[in-house]
């Protein structure tokens, strides 16, 4: 769950909280409030009739109280009061028990359950006027204070509500707003662990967020130029690598190979004088020349190794296609196929003696761990953009990339990928073989 939607929701249940609240608050004031109105209404309407009564039968009057039993009865439902007058009652007897007012407010039963008062009632027996008695009951109904409270609750939660739904979606708006930067930096980051370092975030609105971005751009920037000078070592290291080799296998050449071929020149040169004198020497000579030849195929493999003499003599494609073929005779269980498409001979010369280390890397990396029946090299120039693509791939048994044994030569081929300033991607998996992707410029960055 996003930290936007966790903090919407949090807020959310705050403005739920807040308004059970004030619902509570509103229906508890609600109640309070009618029952001290009809309270109120009731005892003053009471003490009115009691004094009214009071004074009439001071006075004696009794056309004054027939008058007050007119007024009563035409006034026997008011607002808040119920009326009920009986007439002629016998001596120590009283009206029958009335039922319970019903309630018929303009509000929910629920409402109407939750605010409505305890039943009032206030009764006033006469008996002193004749030989009959007379009872009047003054019943409170809270049935228009409760309409009246209804209406003013009612506005006042669905205010409350509607105030409720209008701040959370403003909030939420605003939570998205602020916080969308999150994104763009987290988005920022999977790109810097890829290697895309020349990522550069904006300035965000927020002040802590633009802080953050000119951190990581620093940070960026830090790592890029420290990308550039590894490169660049890198690079100069694998230069001077090369140079050394090429000057070994120079002096290999120039100075074992002549001081051979000399010792070989004399051992022939004994053998044949020799030949009749003393069968011994001529024996001597005869094994000296054979390892005189020994050595000199073996000082002619060290300087293949050293230094490619096909590289510099014929070109990439031929020394390529040299590579393969010589790997093929030594391997009969497996076969390399070449495929070079376009003219190489555009790249320079530290990207060309590069992809021959890569791909000799490659094939001994077969040879020792793939068990593969075939291995496929193709090499293709890009003119639009001024890159190589290498693809070596086999069918051998492949490995778990997060297991990834120690000494396959995946570290140095991405070494010298990364020190070109190209791309390197690797796809295997358990029995699904190898398949090494390469992009190369043609000039190192």
């Amino acid at each position: 769950m996003s930290l936007r939607i966790r903090l919407a929701l949090v807020i959310t249940l705050l403005f739920i909280a807040v308004l059970c609240a004030g619902s509570t608050y509103a229906i508890f004031s609600a109640r309070k409030t009618i029952t001290e109105e009809i309270q109120s209404a009731a005892m003053l309407t009471s003490n009115m009739i009691a004094a009214s009564i009071s004074t009439i039968q001071s006075s004696g009057d009794l056309d004054l109280f027939d008058e007050l039993l007119y007024e009563l009865g035409r006034l026997e439902m008011t607002r808040h009061m119920e009326t009920i007058i009986s007439l002629d009652l016998g001596a120590g007897s009283t009206q029958p028990l009335q039922p319970a007012p019903t309630i018929d407010a303009d509000a929910p039963r629920w409402f109407v359950n939750l605010v409505k008062p305890p039943v009032m009632e206030f009764k006033r027996v006469i008996t002193s006027i004749g030989s009959s008695g007379t009872e009047i009951i003054i019943r409170a109904d809270p049935s228009a204070e409760i309409s009246e409270t209804w209406l003013e609750t009612r506005n006042f939660l669905l205010l409350l509500l509607l105030f409720t739904a209008l701040a959370n979606l403003l909030i939420y708006f605003i939570l998205g707003r602020d916080l969308a930067p999150i994104e763009a930096i987290l988005s920022g980051l999977e790109r810097i662990e890829k290697g895309d370092y020349r990522l550069r975030l904006p300035k965000f609105t927020s002040v802590e967020f633009t802080r953050i971005s000119e951190r990581f751009n620093h940070l960026a920037g830090v790592l890029l130029h420290n990308r550039e000078e590894n490169r660049r070592l890198t690079r100069r290291s694998l230069e001077i690598q090369e140079e050394e080799r090429r000057r070994l296998a120079q002096e290999l050449h120039d100075e074992l190979g002549q001081s051979l071929s000399a010792i070989k020149a004399i051992a022939t040169s004994m053998e044949q004088t020799s030949a009749a004198a003393d069968q011994s020497a001529a024996e001597s000579a005869g094994i000296i020349k054979n390892i005189a030849d020994d050595m000199y195929g073996v000082a002619r493999g060290m300087i293949s190794q050293l230094r490619p003499a096909a590289l510099d003599e014929l070109g990439l494609a031929p020394a390529l296609q040299q590579l393969a073929d010589d790997w093929n005779s030594a391997h009969a269980d497996t076969f390399c196929h070449l495929d070079i498409k376009g003219d190489c001979s555009m790249a320079a010369d530290v990207v060309k003696i590069n992809i021959y280390r890569i791909i000799q890397e490659s094939l001994t990396n077969v040879a020792r761990h793939a068990g593969a029946k075939n291995v496929y090299i193709s090499l293709a120039y890009a003119q639009d953009g001024d890159k190589l693509a290498l693809e070596i791939s086999d069918d051998g048994a492949g490995f778990d990339p997060d297991r990834t044994r120690a000494g396959m030569g995946l570290s140095g081929i991405r070494e010298r990928v990364d020190s070109m300033g190209g791309e390197f991607h690797l796809a295997t998996g358990v029995n699904k073989g190898v398949n090494l992707t390469i992009i190369l410029p043609v000039e190192p960055v």
